[in-house]
């Protein structure tokens, strides 16, 4: 609201003044040319990193299947509570998705609402849909490093509505406990994993090292970068080894496992 304002009364902020970009020789400065030239680069760049790294292989990697079933259970009416303890969890940010709710008013109006969230919950897990209106995001270019007018220097961060957060973490939720309880994670992954960090990445690095100097065998490691990683990934490949078949019973799902 104060960032409305104060562009409505000529007091818009550095970034907001100066955001222009370098297309060829011109400098553009307007903001709806610049959306269109962002976004246009933020697409493209991910079909040429597809191109450039695509030899036509395919990946037969043996995936361990895990025999058992998972059950996605609901949200019941007395369980209306993990609805409110998810909202809570909220950072409670005054930034909005597409839908211009934010998080701090969600949080503030929670047990009013927390009925309706809970019914949509059920219904998105019961018919395995996501609400289209929620996979909508506003897009924002954040600036990385170098020269500012180059829109290589920007990424995408993405701020997609808050009720498709808290949609997400009923599912995350119930997929992790699977997880868990089947020991399907691998003791070496340490990113999202309660517990286990890029700290406990290090330490786990450093002692291979240090065990390998005590026996004098020579050690290297190799580090690689991927560029846009996530955006690149074959989503096929992906649902090929990681997919969700209904089973016959509501909210009942057999999952094939990476």
């Amino acid at each position: 609201m104060w960032r409305l304002i104060n562009r409505e009364i000529g007091k818009a902020t550095e970034n907001e003044e100066k955001l222009e970009l370098r297309i060829g020789n011109k400098l553009i400065s307007n903001r709806t040319e610049i959306t269109d030239k962002l976004n246009t680069h933020f697409v493209s760049t991910v079909e040429e990193l597809v191109k450039e790294n695509s030899n036509g292989s395919v990946c037969n990697l043996k995936i361990k299947q895990c025999p058992n079933s998972i059950f996605i259970y609901p949200v019941t009416e007395e369980e209306e509570e993990e609805v409110i303890s998810l909202t809570k969890s909220l950072k409670g940010k005054p930034t909005a998705g597409d839908d211009d709710i934010p998080e701090n008013v969600v949080k503030q109006c929670v047990q009013l609402i927390k009925g309706p969230l809970a019914h949509i919950c059920n219904l998105s897990l019961k018919t395995g849909v996501f609400p289209d209106i929620w996979k909508t995001a506003k897009v924002k270019p954040l600036y990385k490093k170098g020269d500012k007018y180059d829109m290589k220097n920007y990424r995408p961060i993405s701020i997609i509505p808050v009720f498709a957060k808290l949609l997400e973490r009923v599912m995350y939720n119930r997929i992790i406990s699977f997880l868990y309880e089947n020991k399907i994670l691998s003791e070496a992954q340490n990113g999202f994993r309660k517990g286990q960090s890029i700290d406990t990445a290090v330490q786990s690095f450093i002692g291979m090292i240090q065990k390998a100097l005590d026996k004098r065998v020579h050690t290297f490691g190799i580090f690689i970068d991927l560029t846009k990683a996530y955006d690149v990934l074959n989503h096929k490949l992906l649902l090929k080894n990681y997919f969700i078949t209904v089973q016959g019973a509501p909210l009942t799902y057999g999952l094939g496992l990476i």
